[in-house]
Formats: structure tokens, sequence, C-alpha cells
């Protein structure tokens, strides 16, 4: 795929699609001495993160001949399982290639929804995505960003976000793929066409500075970060040039500004995040001074590792 096309249309149409399956998750306000930031909790989306909107508005509109085949994806976790439940649903086959090293309660999660799990080399993720090595499959291949209904879906977020943060003028969006920061930066601006969207990355996993500069794909070859959710390090040039259009930057974070909105979230908020779900606040809590209010941090999912968890609060 050379290019990828989504509008607000794609996204409205979305909407009853998704509302088949995916909640409408609340934004609350969290107050403190150092200003007010709204959330929008995806993690307390169904599966507990925001894969399952994408997922759904991809996988319920498949051919019979794609149906017939089964349905394949790579992922290192909560798209694996959106796709494996979304399969078992509508009594697909499902296979999920995760990441060798992937985290092992995410991989719990996807076997328990009936998928089979096959372990790939990190080193095969590029050419994967890059060289479309996935055509050797047999299954139907769902990608976990790059396409322009997984985005649309994603999108509906933002729409959600247009409605419950009228008055928002800056919205940060967790970036991996870069699937969900341009389906809400599409449907924000939309709504609102003077806020600004930005995405969110680990300073260990910041591949969309690189690509947003340059308009072309990019990945890093070790990239290192607790957040794995946002952690891929690979930005596909099909969806480069929709963020270029849609967003106006990124914002970088450490893995300790991330460990410390984790626990804010926790004890303030009494939200649990996992670490990419947590990105957006440990972005607005580095860049604050920089950003127009209202702000909306996304949390984007909240499948964290309890020992994780746990570390993070003591």
């Amino acid at each position: 795929m050379d290019r990828i096309e989504v509008t607000i249309g794609d996204i409205e149409e979305a909407v009853p699609v998704v509302q088949k399956v995916a909640r409408r998750t609340p934004t609350i306000l969290l107050e403190g001495p150092d200003g007010e930031v709204w959330l929008k909790l995806e993690n307390l989306q169904r599966l507990g993160a925001f894969k399952i909107r994408g997922a759904w508005n991809r996988i319920s509109r498949l051919t019979p001949e794609e149906r017939k085949r089964g349905v394949t994806t790579l992922s290192s976790g909560n798209h694996g399982r959106a796709v494996a439940w979304s399969a078992r649903r509508l009594g697909l086959r499902c296979v999920i290639r995760v990441p060798e090293g992937a985290a092992p309660q995410k991989l719990a999660a996807i076997r328990a929804e009936g998928a089979a799990v096959i372990p790939i080399p990190r080193s095969e993720l590029v050419r994967v995505h890059g060289e479309e090595t996935w055509r050797a499959w047999p299954e139907t291949y769902l990608p976990p960003f790059a396409h322009p209904l997984m985005i649309a879906g994603n999108g509906t977020a933002g729409l959600e976000i247009a409605e419950d943060a009228p008055n928002a003028k800056t919205v940060l969006v967790p970036v991996g793929g870069g699937g969900l920061a341009a389906g809400i930066a599409i449907a924000v601006k939309a709504r609102h066409p003077g806020a600004k969207v930005f995405g969110v990355q680990p300073d260990g996993a910041a591949s969309l500075p690189t690509a947003l500069r340059t308009g072309r794909g990019f990945h890093l070859e070790r990239p290192e970060t607790i957040a794995d959710g946002i952690g891929v390090g690979l930005m596909l040039p099909a969806i480069v040039e929709l963020l270029r259009r849609n967003l106006d930057g990124c914002l970088l974070v450490s893995d300790a500004d991330i460990r410390a909105s984790m626990r804010r979230l926790a004890l303030d908020a009494k939200v649990v995040a996992e670490p990419a779900g947590a990105a957006s606040l440990a972005a607005w809590s580095r860049h604050r001074e920089t950003l127009e209010s209202p702000v909306v941090a996304v949390v984007s999912g909240g499948n964290v590792d309890p020992a994780l968890l746990s570390a993070v609060l003591k």
C-alpha cells in the first residue's frame, strides 16, 4: 500500500459499526497543583485498549473469500487480542504472529480468545511490513495500524473527544505505528479546526520525529522502552504523509516520565494504565508549559503487567 487516505466521512461511517462492540469511554478531568488535564479513558474500553475500534471496523467488513481463509496479524499484544476476540465472535480461524519477547500476560490473553500464537524474530518485523512478506501467509492479513478501515475505526475515539471536550485546544495521543493518532487527529480537527494534535513517543523508540521531518518511512534498529505498546520504532511510508498532514508534531518522553505518570494516574485519578497508555499524561507533565489548554491526554490502554504496576507504585 503506497498511500493511505482517510476522511472524516470514513470515520463517521465507522461509528455505527464500531458501536456494535466498543464502549463509549469517558473523558474525565484530572486536577492537581500543576494544573488541569482531561483524560480520555480508552483503558476502560472493551479488552482494555482502544484497539477493538479499528480491528472490528476492519474485520467485520471482510469479504466471504477473506473470511474463508481465516485471519492473521502481527502484534505484541493489544491489537492481537482485539483481532482474536473479533475473529472468535465471527467464527473465523485466527493466527496471531507475535514478536519474540512479547509480554506474557498479553500472549495469555490472546490465547484465551482461542487464537493460535506464532512467535517470530524481532529482526523480521521490518521485513513483514516493509517487504510485505505477510503476502506469503495463508491467512488474510490485518495490518496493525496502516489500513484505512483500521484508522477510521480508531478515529471514532476522536469524535467522542470532540463531543466531550469541545473547548480542547490540544490533544495528546500515544504513537506506535500511528493509526490511533491519525484517526483521532482527522476527527478532532474536522470538528474543531483550531485544535492541535500531537503524537507522543518514548525517547528510546522515537521513529515519528524523523518521519515527520523527512516525509519518509523510518525504523530504529533497536528500540528500547518500557512502553511495549508504542515501542515498535517503525513508521511505514504509507502512513507518514497522512500523519504529516494531520499532526502538529511529536512530543518525546522518557521511561522515567512514563513511570511517574503511571503512578499518578493510579494514585490521583484511580486509573490503571499500561506504559503506552500513560505516555500522553507524561507528555503533558513534561511539556505543559508549551501546550495550549485545555489539554486532552488519551490513555490508550490499561493492560499492564501486575509486577510492573506493583514496582511503579512502590
